[in-house]
């Protein structure tokens, strides 16, 4: 029967198919960014055991076998293990987790399980259930649709718990999968949770084992109260540290206490200071965050993620707020340090220069000339009779005001007094910049830098750099004060006869 003209169709409901399955399987299991991120996803599953089971301070051991024939590696619990009825419905339900909704453990997604494609090509799950004395064995194959089911007699538990063999591994995770590694890795990725003493985690290769330590928090805590939400606490523990060559950044964790992302500032809303300049460390908390199937970004959603935002956003003036306080101590401190080093250099460097040739003296004279004093520092005085010098003082005659060179010569330049060179320099921060580098106050005998000019900014982070540049400064402003009618060329040279000088009792850079 025809429809009638302009009459819509229904729409057709079309069911999704996966087209082939060991495909999804495959590319399911390799949504991990790194291999430390696949074998994490086994460390979770025995978390979130102990988690179920209402544990605390259970072990995990990770245990790495990179050499030999048959290397794998082994991530081991003593959990309440699984029976054959369970571990076939683990087979049976990809994608639709048990654990979805359950606050303390971190599985969700169902998916866990195929993170080994990413590691090898063969999985086996070996466990006991408690209340049985049997061992079963969960099999699976990289790229395979099916898994394989059966009792298990060779490597029979002797208590309940879980076993997870990852074997045939690819060459480059066997390079990647160091104990060092793990270990540091997993510090990063489980610090709450360890620090908590929810579980602790050893991890073994050949004699070696070493027990997984949180990172211990360094530098200046920032007081920063809890906020509270409708979904649950945003907790922090926020440190600032001073300026070093160290790379920092905050972590954000969420559910059981396993971070989600290490670097907060790697995030596009945040990326600025205070917490892009590896000087602020620490953790922010919140467990409703989700994480994306890969387990290294947030997922942005529109309820519980803006509530995150919302909330570094109202603690960046705190942060701010000490990180500057920091700062301002530890230029203090730098100013203080670098200034007794300077005097150190400069009082070797004057001692190596003539006294007469000093280009730190002053611009007074004990001989007349120009740019000195009109006469000598001496006064005239008729000796007495009795030569005791108190007779009466005789005014000086019109000859003995005259020079003896011809009046069409020119005079002489003043000459320096050796008693009156300058004192040692200070250096200070300049607590008034104008633009310049630097200035002398004469009256203080203290050269003040500006930490505001772009030539400071661009060494005052590297300490060899920050003294040469100082070190520069305070001969510029002494030669500059102590020549003050010397022409442009000889004041170059007396500032480079200087600077070689100095240069030569500068710390040597390592």
């Amino acid at each position: 029967m025809a429809t009638k003209a302009g009459k819509r169709k229904p729409t057709e409901k079309v069911r999704l198919r996966i087209g082939n399955l060991g495909q999804a399987v495959l590319v399911t299991g390799q949504a991990y960014q790194e291999p430390k991120d696949a074998l994490n996803e086994f460390v979770s599953n025995a978390a979130d055991e102990y988690a179920l089971a209402g544990r605390r301070g259970e072990r995990i051991r990770v245990l790495l076998r990179r050499r030999g024939r048959y290397p794998l590696v082994m991530v081991d619990d003593s959990g309440r293990g699984m029976g054959p009825e369970r571990l076939r419905e683990l087979a049976r339900n990809l994608f639709q987790s048990s654990k979805a909704g359950d606050d303390t453990t971190i599985g969700e997604k169902a998916i866990g399980l195929l993170a080994f494609q990413q590691l090898g090509d063969r999985l086996e799950v070996v466990s006991r259930a408690e209340g049985s004395s049997e061992t079963w064995v969960l099999k699976l194959h990289r790229g395979k649709a099916t898994a394989e089911l059966e009792r298990e007699r060779r490597r029979t538990r002797t208590t309940p718990g879980t076993t997870v063999y990852l074997a045939e591994l690819d060459a480059e995770v066997l390079r990647m999968l160091t104990q060092r590694k793990v270990v540091e890795y997993l510090r990063k990725r489980r610090g709450e949770a360890l620090r908590r003493g929810d579980y602790t985690i050893e991890v073994v290769e050949g004699r070696r084992i070493e027990v997984v330590a949180p990172e211990v928090p360094e530098g200046v805590k920032v007081p920063l109260a809890t906020q509270r939400t409708l979904w649950g606490p945003i907790e922090f523990a926020v440190y600032v540290s001073p300026p070093d060559t160290k790379k920092r950044g905050v972590s954000v964790v969420g559910r059981g206490g396993t971070t989600i992302i290490d670097e907060l500032a790697g995030m596009e809303d945040f990326d600025h200071p205070p917490w892009n300049t590896s000087q602020v460390s620490g953790q922010v908390l919140f467990e409703a965050l989700r994480q994306s199937a890969g387990r290294r970004a947030i997922l942005t959603d529109r309820d519980v993620y803006p509530l995150f935002v919302d909330a570094l956003a109202s603690v960046e003036p705190h942060v701010s707020r000490v990180l500057d306080a920091v700062n301002r101590q530890i230029d203090e401190a730098t100013a203080d340090r670098m200034s007794d080093t300077i005097r150190k250099i400069f009082d070797r460097v004057l001692k190596e220069l003539d006294d007469l040739d000093n280009p730190m003296r002053t611009p007074l004279g004990t001989e007349p000339g120009e740019g000195g004093i009109l006469g000598g520092t001496e006064d005239t005085v008729a000796p007495g009779g009795n030569g005791s010098g108190t007779g009466e003082r005789h005014l000086p005659t019109a000859d003995e005001l005259t020079p003896d060179e011809p009046p069409s010569q020119q005079p002489q330049p003043a000459k320096p007094e050796r008693a009156r060179s300058s004192r040692l320099p200070t250096v200070a921060p300049d607590p008034h910049p104008d633009g310049r580098r630097s200035r002398f106050d004469p009256d203080e005998r203290v050269v003040y830098y500006s930490q505001r000019h772009r030539d400071y900014l661009l060494v005052k982070d590297n300490e060899a750099m920050l003294l040469d540049y100082l070190a520069t400064l305070v001969a510029k402003e002494y030669v500059v004060y102590n020549n003050p009618l010397t022409e442009p060329d000889e004041l170059g040279e007396e500032m480079v006869r200087m600077l070689i000088r100095v240069r030569q009792h500068l710390p040597r850079r390592r």
